[in-house]
């Protein structure tokens, strides 16, 4: 088995290295921590020495903290811009006394993966691209590596398929105790190997719901839409319905919007069409709904307007919670509710909040 490793997922790398996250290049160094944050073994002490007391000074002034919780602190005198501590320990809690119906499996599973998305969440609020994480949970918390390797996969992957930022994941495997065989850390690699297949079938998947040929043949024979618009419109083309009638009332309003109306150029996800016609709004007009929450085309389409500067307003066709890869861009931006039982009032009521939105560009 070689020294490293990398894994394309979406627009980003997964690079797994035998070797010691310190000598990592990134932004971020995550670790496994307790919830007294005393930085006293393992990782954490390996940290606290060679980027001073400072690092668990910060850390103390967190507490108190939540199992699953990613904790930020300075990284001291590392190259690194910041320490993410990952809650995986809490000794005052008796998992002999689960409720009925939560196993063991299910606590591992939140330990690592909340943590996991916790890091996530705030590698995007901080706008920073780079981590790198050691084997979460499989030193002093005791949890097996082969489910360390399950969890871990499916929770980077699962962010990193949430945006079309490129982000770069480190992952550093280490046994300081000699009690770990190289082979042993196999399940690792063959977890990311899958995940790096699914991500690839998924893109396929994406790309060929129109043929290049149906297209282009498409796009040549009519017109390409205006792109000189005000307003993007994203939303679910299960909401189409809803958010025709209101396509074309601000329209009739006189407020130029772009909308992709029969779902052509979502087929083709991020190509030119959908890219040039974000770049040259104002604004994009989130259609949220239980529907375009779950959309990865939606999801992908707001966070490049993020990334252009746009922006945004939210719109509720229902009250459905944000996705977690929106929320972090959307969650401070007042949201207008669209209510199919008033429609003229909560059009309205729209209206007034973009064009006071368009107002502010």
């Amino acid at each position: 088995m070689g020294q490293s490793k990398e894994y394309h997922i979406n627009n980003s790398t997964v690079k797994i290295t035998f070797g010691n996250i310190l000598d990592s290049q990134a932004e971020v160094i995550a670790n496994s921590s307790g919830s007294k944050m005393t930085m006293s073994g393992g990782l954490t002490r390996a940290i606290r020495e060679a980027g001073g007391e400072v690092i668990r000074e910060d850390a103390q002034t967190k507490l108190p903290v939540n199992i699953g919780d990613a904790v930020v602190t300075t990284a001291g005198r590392l190259r690194q811009k910041y320490i993410f501590h990952c809650i995986t320990i809490d000794k005052s809690i008796d998992h002999s006394n689960t409720p009925d119906g939560i196993s063991e499996d299910d606590i591992h599973q939140y330990v690592i993966g909340h943590s996991i998305d916790k890091c996530f969440q705030l590698l995007q609020a901080m706008e920073l691209t780079s981590i790198a994480f050691p084997a979460i949970g499989a030193g002093a918390a005791g949890i097996p590596f082969e489910k360390v390797s399950r969890v871990m996969s499916e929770s980077i992957a699962r962010n990193l398929r949430k945006t079309n930022k490129t982000i770069d994941v480190d992952i550093y495997l280490f046994d300081s105790h000699d009690k770990m065989d190289p082979w042993d850390y196999l399940p690792m690699f063959e977890r990311f190997s899958a995940q790096e297949a699914l991500s690839k079938l998924q893109k396929e998947q994406s790309l060929d719901r129109l043929s290049p040929d149906e297209a282009n043949a498409k796009m040549t024979s009519e017109a390409l839409p205006d792109m000189g618009n005000d307003v993007f419109i994203s939303y679910s083309r299960k909401d189409i319905d809803t958010v025709r009638p209101i396509y074309e009332q601000l329209d009739k309003a006189g407020i130029k919007c772009w909308l992709d109306k029969d779902g052509m150029y979502s087929g083709v996800s991020f190509k030119k069409v959908i890219v040039d016609a974000i770049k040259q709004s104002k604004v994009l007009l989130f259609m949220s709904s239980a529907n375009s929450n779950m959309s990865r085309n939606v999801i992908s389409e707001v966070s490049l307007a993020v990334e252009y500067g746009k922006k945004l307003m939210p719109v509720r066709l229902d009250m459905s919670p944000y996705s977690e890869s929106i929320e972090y861009d959307i969650i401070n931006h007042d949201f207008v509710i669209y209510d199919r039982s008033r429609m003229e009032d909560s059009f309205n009521d729209l209206l007034k909040k973009l064009v006071s939105t368009l107002k502010m560009v």
